[in-house]
């Protein structure tokens, strides 16, 4: 698998809401988990 770095620019609020979603204590992992969920579930 290529990995890829990605940047992207959010508030500060949908952050703090997607670590709790998440239960992830970074925001790297939180992000990772979400998008992982997405392409799951709507594959």
């Amino acid at each position: 698998m290529k990995i890829v770095h990605v940047q992207s620019v959010l508030p500060q609020e949908d952050v703090i809401a997607l670590k709790e979603k998440t239960h992830e204590s970074s925001i790297k992992d939180a992000i990772s988990k979400a998008v992982y969920h997405y392409l799951k579930c709507n594959a």
